[in-house]
C-alpha cells in the first residue's frame, strides 16, 4: 500500500520544487533553487554515523517523507556525509515537492538582498555546524575587489558590514576569531583551485614576520584568517567562499585617531594601482581631502570620520626612497620602513611568484604617525600566486612566463622590477645578505616544498570531505567566470604541487644561491662544512675549500653560534 502512495505522490510531484522551511537539530536547511536541494550543516564528528535529530516543520507542510518513510518529529537516517544525499518529498500549500537532502560539515551562510558595488541592507543567516540554532542578522553589504565588480560575474566577493536594530555597527564573532562588524567573503573566483588567497594568508602569519611594533602590541597581525562556508544567495547556492576578516587598523592594532585633540597616529593606506607613488619612483602633491590619491586608498582613519586626512607621512616616505642619495638610503631606509618584515615579503613574493602583489594589493602602515614615520606592511589579495594569472583569459592561465623556473624581477605581469624600494634595498649587500638568509631559515619549516604542499592538501581534503568541492563543480565548472574551462581541482592541485617543487629548485640555484652555512658551497651543509667552521675558529686560517658564506645564523660575525646553527640544521630542527 505504502509503494502505491509513494508511487502516486512521484505522479504528483511539481516540476518546480515549493519552498519549505524546515529545521533539523535546530538548524534551517538553505534551500537552492536551482538544484531542487536542501543542504544541512552538521559537525564533522557526526560524519559517517548514524543521525538522529528532531526536525520542526512549518505550519504550512502536511508531510514530509525522507527516502520513502514519513518524517514527523525527528529524522533518523543510517549515515550522514559530504557525499550521501536522501530523497525528500512533502507536501507544501497543497503542492507536493520532490528535493535532495545534502550534508556538509562547513558553517552556512544565507544572505537575502539585492547588492551591488554600492552598501544596501540585507538579511544574513548563519549556521554553524556544531551550535544548535542558526543566527539571523541584518548587515550592510556589497561587492568587494577589483576582479568582481564587473555586472557580468556571476560569483562576486562580499563586504559585509553587521548591524543592529537601530542601523548601527555591530560586532560580531566567528570561528573563535575576533569580534568585529565588518567581514569579508571571498570567492576567489578568478583562481582555478579557489583558496590559494587564503593558503597563502596562513603561509605569511606562519612566516613570524612581527611589525616593529610588536613589543607593544603582541597580538598585531600583518594578515587576516578566515573559514572556509558555504553561500547561498537568494535562495542559490553559491559555492563556498572563505569568510575572513577585514584587514583593518584593528587588526595590525595601529594606534587610534585622537578625536578629543584631533591628532592623528596610526595611519593605513592600500596600493590599489601600479602609480609612480606605489611604485616610489616619485613623489607627488598630496589632496588630503580625498579617499583616493596617487593609486593608494585610504584605510585608516576613514575619510567619512576625519577629512582632511593625512597622506604627508606616506609622501615622504615615498620622496626618500625616490629622491635620496645611496648613502643616505642605505643609512636611514630602516627608520622609514620596517626591514625585518620587508625581507620576509621579499623572499615570500619571489617564491609564491606574485605577479599582482609589488604594488598593487600591499597595505601600509604606521603604528604612530605622531612618533615614528617607519612603515610596516601587510598582505593581501593573494590569487594569482603558485602559476596563476590575475586574468584567465586569451592564454593567460598557467602562462609560460609564470613557470617556477622563470625570475620575478623580469617577469612582463609583475611591476617588482620597477618599484623602487624594493630594487634599492636589494642593493645594500646587509639586506640582500638578510633575504639569503631568511630564505634558507625558512626553507628548513614552511617553505620545504612538502611542507607546503600540505597547506594546500589539507584544504582541498577537507573541502572534498564537506562535499564543498563537488558542489563548488557542479555550480560554476564550465562557467562565464572562468572563460568556460571546467574546474578540476585535482589537476589543479598537481600541477600546483609540481610547480611548488619545480620552483624550490630554482631558487636555491638562482635568487637565493649561497646557503648561508655552506661553507664548502656545494649545495648542502654536512659535517665538513661544521669541521671547516670549528678548524677556522681554532686557527684563525681559512682553508681552501672556505669558498662559501660560514655566517649560517646570519648575524654578520662567524662565531660559535654558527656551529651551533649548523648542528641543529644537520639534526632537522
Amino acid at each position: 500500500m505504502r509503494r502505491t502512495f509513494v508511487a502516486l505522490m512521484a505522479f504528483l510531484l511539481s516540476a518546480v520544487a515549493s519552498f519549505a522551511q524546515l529545521t533539523i537539530d535546530g538548524k534551517r536547511l538553505a534551500y537552492d533553487r536551482l538544484t531542487h536541494s536542501y543542504l544541512l550543516s552538521v559537525p564533522l564528528s557526526e560524519f559517517g554515523k548514524q543521525f538522529e535529530k528532531p526536525i520542526v516543520i512549518d505550519d504550512t507542510v502536511s508531510w514530509v517523507l525522507i527516502n520513502g518513510r514519513q518524517v514527523r518529529t525527528s529524522v533518523n537516517l543510517p549515515v550522514v556525509d559530504g557525499a550521501t544525499t536522501y530523497t525528500m518529498v512533502f507536501s507544501h500549500k497543497g503542492v507536493i515537492s520532490q528535493v535532495t537532502l545534502r550534508f556538509t560539515c562547513l558553517p552556512i551562510v544565507c544572505m537575502q538582498g539585492n547588492f551591488n558595488d554600492v552598501y544596501s541592507v540585507g538579511d544574513v543567516q548563519v549556521t554553524i555546524p556544531e551550535e544548535h540554532q542558526t543566527q539571523d542578522y541584518r548587515a550592510r553589504i556589497k561587492w568587494a575587489g577589483g576582479t568582481t565588480l564587473y555586472d557580468w560575474i556571476e560569483k562576486h566577493n562580499y563586504h559585509i558590514k553587521f548591524i543592529d536594530e537601530n542601523g548601527e555597527k555591530m560586532d560580531v564573532s566567528f570561528f573563535g576569531l575576533r569580534k568585529d562588524n565588518h567581514w569579508r567573503l571571498d570567492a576567489g573566483i578568478i583562481d582555478m583551485l579557489r583558496f590559494r588567497n587564503k593558503v597563502a594568508h596562513s603561509l605569511w602569519a606562519d612566516f613570524q614576520s612581527k611589525p616593529y611594533y610588536a613589543d607593544v602590541q603582541p597580538k598585531a597581525m600583518n594578515y587576516s584568517r578566515g573559514e572556509h562556508v558555504e553561500v547561498f544567495l537568494n535562495g542559490v547556492y553559491m559555492g563556498f567562499f572563505d569568510m575572513a576578516e577585514f584587514l583593518d587598523r584593528k587588526q595590525m592594532k595601529l594606534k587610534k585617531y585622537d578625536d578629543l585633540s584631533s591628532e592623528f597616529h596610526g595611519l593605513m593606506w592600500k596600493g590599489k594601482e601600479v602609480t609612480r607613488q606605489t611604485l616610489f619612483r616619485k613623489d607627488s602633491v598630496i589632496n588630503n581631502t580625498q579617499e583616493h590619491w596617487a593609486g593608494f586608498d585610504l584605510m585608516y582613519p576613514d575619510i567619512d570620520d576625519v577629512n582632511p586626512t593625512d597622506y604627508s607621512l606616506l609622501n615622504n616616505a615615498i620622496k626618500f626612497v625616490a629622491t635620496s642619495d645611496d648613502a643616505t638610503f642605505a643609512s636611514q631606509v630602516g627608520d622609514y620602513f620596517d626591514l625585518p618584515v620587508l625581507a620576509d615579503y621579499y623572499v615570500f613574493i619571489t617564491m609564491l611568484f606574485a605577479i599582482d602583489n609589488s604594488s598593487k594589493n600591499v597595505i601600509w602602515g604606521c603604528y604612530d604617525g605622531a612618533v615614528d614615520k617607519k612603515l610596516t606592511l601587510a598582505v593581501w589579495d593573494l590569487e594569482a600566486t603558485v602559476g596563476q594569472h590575475w586574468y584567465d583569459g586569451n592564454g593567460f592561465y598557467h602562462a609560460p612566463e609564470i613557470q617556477p623556473e622563470k625570475d620575478l624581477l623580469s617577469c612582463r605581469f609583475s611591476a617588482l622590477n620597477k618599484n623602487k624600494l624594493f630594487m634599492r634595498l636589494l642593493g645594500i649587500p646587509e639586506f640582500k645578505k638578510l633575504v639569503v638568509y631568511r630564505y634558507w631559515q625558512l626553507r628548513r619549516s614552511v617553505l620545504e616544498p612538502n611542507n607546503m604542499i600540505a597547506r594546500y592538501k589539507a584544504v582541498l581534503d577537507a573541502l572534498e570531505t564537506s562535499g564543498a568541492l563537488a558542489r563548488e563543480s557542479e555550480r560554476w565548472s564550465g562557467s562565464p567566470d572562468i572563460y568556460n574551462r571546467p574546474l578540476d581541482f585535482y589537476g589543479e592541485f598537481e600541477y600546483l604541487s609540481d610547480w611548488i617543487r619545480r620552483r624550490v629548485v630554482y631558487l636555491d640555484n638562482n635568487d637565493f644561491a649561497g646557503r648561508p652555512g655552506d661553507v664548502d658551497n656545494d649545495g648542502d651543509i654536512t659535517i665538513g662544512d661544521v669541521t671547516l667552521i670549528i678548524d677556522f675558529l681554532n686557527t684563525g686560517e681559512y682553508d681552501s675549500s672556505f669558498v662559501g658564506d660560514p655566517d649560517a645564523d646570519g648575524d654578520g660575525k662567524v662565531n660559535i653560534s654558527d656551529v651551533i646553527e649548523m648542528i641543529d640544521i644537520l639534526l632537522g630542527h
